[in-house]
């Protein structure tokens, strides 16, 4: 209940998004009691560190063409 306060959304739905994270290793469930903390997983934010990275200087190169492109016209 406490992730879902601050969002317009049912626990159920957390939970469920919680799940999805879960199954793509972004983040690393645990039992404690009724509880059921999570954290980031660590590898996971850094190979999509690692992705954005390429994808950041993908779109540079693509912006800096299109600056030439109208700078010529």
């Amino acid at each position: 209940m406490e992730l879902a306060e601050p969002f317009e959304m049912t626990q159920p739905a957390i939970s469920r998004h919680l799940k999805v994270l879960e199954v793509a290793g972004l983040i690393i469930r645990r039992a404690e009691g009724t509880k059921r903390p999570c954290r980031l997983a660590p590898s996971a934010i850094t190979e999509i560190d690692q992705w954005l990275e390429v994808l950041r200087q993908a779109l540079t190169k693509n912006y800096d063409r299109l600056d030439q492109v109208l700078a010529g016209m």
